[in-house]
């Protein structure tokens, strides 16, 4: 091994799953340094709501509540939400009494907000630091350790460290320079994510819904208390981007309920940002001391994927959430599962091969769960006739039957998590030295969902 390393566990990416990574190690008193490229944390549309088993992740971590206290307001909490057709006319709905007992309330936050926060939480830590500026060039592995070449305002230099985790994004220097792959496909429809006010709750919409719409499907739901929504909709793939952007207020003006012609003057649109669906996973989550996290390690489709029921996965239930969808909600599992397996080896005594466990199991979870279900619940948004969707297709058809059977949906969500603390040895599993060790409820439990 170096004679002396820089830092025991080298993040690169402060996404929120960057972050995150690098708080729960932080904690637990392991030396770990995050670089990012950026000279501070990206602030682009993306997630705002977190899966059932992210919340679980969320909450160990600590960040959960002030997640919360940034996104939402007491009628945010009320579990509400629906697929509706064009026209807002219900087709299915998560209602009040489907919810849970016992599960942890919901967490709407931003995604840039949230990573705002973890950073916050992670200054109180010295065994934590983060290097805006510095990019990463390339890794190079030995026996016992890893050094990154890093470009930084001051030139370019080297970080040596025991493990190196890379969370840097869908389009990952990590991945690349391991020669992972990124095997999958791309959808051909444009996603376009727009942070919007308008009065939607005054002409009859939620705080979140889904449009069920061979054109227009889409998602709508409010972002924090001050009236922001996110609205996600899909787009001609054959439109250039320059021309998605000119399209918006005609997509707009289909989605939108209330008084028609929609006036320009209706609505603020605080941003906008078009960007193309992925359903694709790296080959391995792990080459030798590095480790893939995140969306540099899978992504999916962010309609639905925490929301319904997929026809084309029928072993897999999952849980209601307005979508991150499940990427996000899958690479916060990721961090979870990661930081307790570098905790395990690094300060538990845990043979490193538990490590392989975190890279095998989570590209699991992606290939049986996130992948089929992602993927199923876009093609039922776009490919179901919202006029027959509530007795004839699924998941629809299932949601209506029973609250028995909407619960036993939601507890689903569970599955796309995984406690690597079960591996550590037994003596060294609890203590209150551990301070991010609350266990997480089983699937089918009446478990910490973070409810809509």
């Amino acid at each position: 091994m170096a004679d002396s390393l820089d830092c025991e566990v080298l993040v690169v990416g402060a996404g929120p799953v960057g972050l995150l990574t690098t708080l729960l190690v932080a904690k637990a008193g392991i030396d770990v340094t995050l670089i990012e490229a950026l000279p501070d944390i990206d602030d682009s549309p993306r997630a705002m709501a977190y899966g059932a088993p992210a919340v679980v992740e969320l909450e160990r971590a600590g960040i959960a509540e002030d997640a919360r206290k940034n996104g939402m307001e007491p009628s945010d909490y009320d579990f509400r939400l629906r697929w509706i057709t064009i026209d807002n006319k219900t087709i299915s709905e998560f209602k009040p009494e489907d919810r849970i007992p016992g599960s942890f309330d919901a967490v709407i936050c931003g995604q840039f907000q949230l990573a705002k926060i973890i950073q916050g939480h992670l200054s109180q830590h010295s065994s934590g630091k983060i290097l805006f500026n510095h990019s990463l060039q390339d890794i190079t592995e030995s026996e016992d350790f890893v050094t990154a070449t890093v470009q930084t305002p001051e030139g370019s230099k080297k970080i040596t460290a025991r493990y190196l985790v890379g969370a840097d994004g869908g389009k990952s220097t990590v991945r690349k320079i391991l020669d992972l792959g990124y095997d999958g496909f791309t959808l051909p429809q444009w996603l376009v994510a727009c942070n919007v006010r308008y009065p939607f709750r005054e002409h009859g919409f939620q705080r979140g819904q889904f449009i069920v719409h061979p054109q227009h499907f889409c998602m709508v739901g409010k972002i924090d208390p001050t009236g922001l929504y996110r609205v996600s909709y899909n787009e001609q793939e054959n439109l250039t981007k320059e021309e998605v952007l000119a399209n918006v207020h005609s997509k707009f003006e289909a989605i939108f309920p209330g008084p028609k012609p929609l006036s320009k003057d209706a609505y603020q649109i605080e941003v906008v940002s078009p960007y193309r669906i992925h359903q694709r996973s790296a080959r391995a989550y792990r080459k030798q001391h590095s480790f893939l996290a995140g969306d540099a390690a899978h992504a999916c489709s962010p309609f639905g994927g925490e929301s319904l029921f997929s026809s084309s996965a029928p072993s897999v239930i999952a849980d209601n959430r307005i979508p991150t969808g499940m990427g996000l909600t899958g690479g916060i599992c990721d961090a979870g599962g990661l930081a307790d397996c570098l905790i395990g080896v690094l300060r538990k005594g845990c043979d490193d091969s538990l490590l392989d466990k975190y890279a095998e199991i989570r590209r699991q979870k992606y290939q049986e769960i996130t992948n089929p279900v992602s993927y199923g619940n876009t093609c039922a948004l776009r490919d179901t006739n919202p006029e027959t969707a509530a007795t004839e297709a699924e998941p629809f058809r299932t949601m209506n039957t029973s609250p028995e059977a909407r619960k036993k949906m939601l507890e689903g969500a569970y599955l796309l998590g995984h406690d690597f603390r079960q591996y550590w040895p037994q003596s060294k599993s609890t203590g209150e030295e551990d301070t991010h060790a609350t266990p997480p409820l089983k699937a089918g439990t009446a478990g910490t969902n973070a409810m809509l």
